[in-house]
Parts: C-alpha cells; structure tokens; sequence
C-alpha cells in the first residue's frame, strides 16, 4: 500500500520497531522545527497524536521547539489541547498586514496570536501541566544584529551569516543560543558548537520567549526584554536551531519528530543554502521522523505545501486564506495514513532508514 507519508528512524530507533513496533509511550520527547506556514502541513498529524496517542499520557513527554514548531508544540500543553491547536491554527491563518508592513507591525499581528492560543490562562496551563515538559529555543542577538533598524541589523545577521560559512561555532560574537527551559530538568545537557544561556520558564516569562522564538528576523521585531534572560535583543530560534542538529538522545525512550522535509535537516537558519553541512545521524538515532512523501507535497496547490513565500507571492488575504485551506484539508489525508499505519501496527513494514 503506497501512503502520502514517510516514515524514518534512526538507527536505533529502527532496530526497535522492526522489532518492537511502535506504541506512544515509547517517545519521551517530541519535536517542532522552525518553517512558518509549512507547519499547516502537520495540523492534522497533531490533531491525531493529541486525540489518539497523548490524550491520556501520564508519563512525562518533553516538547521542544522553534519559531512556528514552538507555538503548535505550546498548544500540546494545555489543559484542553485540542481547542488550544485550533485556536492557533485560525489564528495563524487568519494573519493580514498592509502590503509591506513595518517589522512591528508583524509582530503585533503575532502577538494576536500568541494571545488567541494563550488566553488568560495559558502560560499557568503549560507550566504547571503535570505530564507535558515545554521548552524552546530563541536567539539573542549581538552587536549590530542587535538593532532592528534593517540596514544595521542586515549588515548583523551578514557578519553572521559569513563567519558560519566557516564554523557555527563562528556565529559566537554575534548570536547566543538560549534555551528556555521547563522548571524540571531540561532534555539537552549539551549544546554542540554555540553554548546555550538556559532560562528558566515561568508564567511571567513564557509569552515573550514565545514571541522571541518566533520573531523572524529583518520581518518581526526582536524581543527586548525576557524575564530571568539577559539583557539584549531575541530573535528566532530558528536562526541557531532550524531544523535540529542536537543530541536528543532520551536514555531509554525516542523522539518523534514530525517534520514537512523528506531530507536531512538543517542545524541553523544559515545553513539552508549549505549543502555540504547537514546534521548529524548520530544525532538522530533514537529519532522516528514523519512527513508529507515528496509526490504528496506535489498536490498541494502550487505543488508544495505552504511556506512563508505565500505572504509575498499572495499578498491578497482571500487567495492565501483559499490557498492554505485547501492545503490543510487535503493534508487530513497524511493523518488518515498515520491512523492506518498506527492502528494496524504496521510501523515495521514503513519504516526506513534515514535518508542521509
């Protein structure tokens, strides 16, 4: 049978389901990249691991995310998880700015939002959720990266940008790595090439960091201040952690990680256009990765599934509105999948190797 998902592990996380399986206590910790609107490919996914495999979890799961994975991985630690996910997902879609809106206009449009998702009790909600463990990544900018005037930040995120072309671990001067963490014990004790500032989450801090890690740079302006973090200007988590080269590695348990790309995930932001630097499989061997397959993405309107190029190439609200619909329910199919897949247990007869 020919599904509109694939199905990768790593190498250990292979080895178990062929021989195993696949059940939802198996996974201690869940992962959301960065990507903007590419993640409405996977609302559906989340809406049968929210009904089906986490509803009635007792056992604690780790959620860590970037930029738009962070807000749909918040919604996973309500109380009624479900409502909080469809809640974001209209106000996601619902997005409208002048034809070329200033950088703090986006960011007020991002904060409705955050606040359509939250509410009053959101931020309480995710930090005292007894099961659910949130954590996310932002990124504080330095020296002229710092400023969200476009010319001096442009001339920031440049230096950037060039001095990782020769190391990540080059980016130091200008960008910090900062994990806001759960006030239990974070899942990561190693951060590889850019040390992390660890902060930890609290109701008072939640909603900034949330922003932060969303804040696109050179299109949303930046955090400036986070309580408990340092002093400076937050951007995107994406721009040290994209799409993930960390070494996730639960000790008993796996990752799962539904994700929009069929291909090795990028480190940071910068390294999209690399195609010498991809991460490491190491990395991801005790990972279960699920995502739209290839000729899927082909159907979707414009033949890929959306992405943050849709606010430019339509910048009329009533066609991207239309566009993005109609993507989200023909994506219903990859969920579909996933409960045929699941139900009948036939993990072991989709699963693949990692395709890097």
């Amino acid at each position: 049978m020919k599904y509109t998902l694939k199905v990768y592990a790593g190498s250990e996380a292979l080895t178990h389901i062929r021989q195993h399986g696949l059940q939802p206590d198996d996974i201690d910790m869940l992962l959301g990249a960065s990507g903007g609107p590419k993640w409405l490919s996977l609302a559906a996914m989340d809406r049968y691991w929210l009904s089906e495999w986490f509803a009635q979890r007792s056992k604690p799961l780790h959620l860590l995310g970037t930029s738009a994975g962070a807000w749909r991985l918040a919604c996973f630690a309500r109380t009624d998880a479900l409502a909080a996910h469809q809640r974001f997902q209209q106000a996601y879609m619902s997005q409208r700015y002048s034809d070329k809106p200033s950088a703090a206009e986006v960011a007020a449009g991002c904060q409705v939002i955050l606040d359509d998702m939250l509410g009053d009790d959101g931020a309480s909600e995710i930090i005292q959720h007894p099961v659910m463990r949130y954590h996310t990544l932002a990124t504080r900018c330095r020296g002229l990266a710092r400023f969200d005037t476009k010319a001096l930040q442009s001339l920031g995120l440049l230096g950037a940008m060039s001095a990782n072309v020769v190391a990540r671990s080059a980016m130091r001067p200008w960008l910090q790595r900062t994990l806001f963490h759960h006030p239990q014990q974070p899942p990561i004790s190693y951060f590889p090439h850019l040390p992390a500032q660890r902060v930890t989450l609290n109701e008072h801090n939640l909603q900034p960091a949330l922003m932060a890690t969303g804040a696109i740079p050179l299109v949303i302006a930046g955090v400036k201040h986070i309580p408990g973090a340092k002093r400076g200007t937050y951007r995107d988590g994406g721009i040290t952690d994209y799409q993930f080269d960390l070494p996730v590695l639960p000790q008993s348990g796996f990752v799962l990680y539904p994700h929009y790309f069929a291909r090795a995930p990028k480190a940071g932001w910068f390294d999209k256009k690399l195609s010498w630097r991809q991460a490491s499989a190491h990395h991801y061997r005790r990972t279960i990765m699920i995502t739209p397959s290839w000729e899927f993405a082909q159907t979707l309107p414009g033949g890929r599934i959306p992405d943050l190029e849709d606010f430019y190439q339509f910048t009329d609200y009533d066609v991207r509105r239309a566009r993005w619909e109609q993507a989200v329910s023909q994506c219903q199919r990859l969920a579909d999948d996933l409960a045929t897949i699941d139900q009948q247990q036939r993990w072991a007869e989709v699963a693949e190797p990692l395709p890097w």
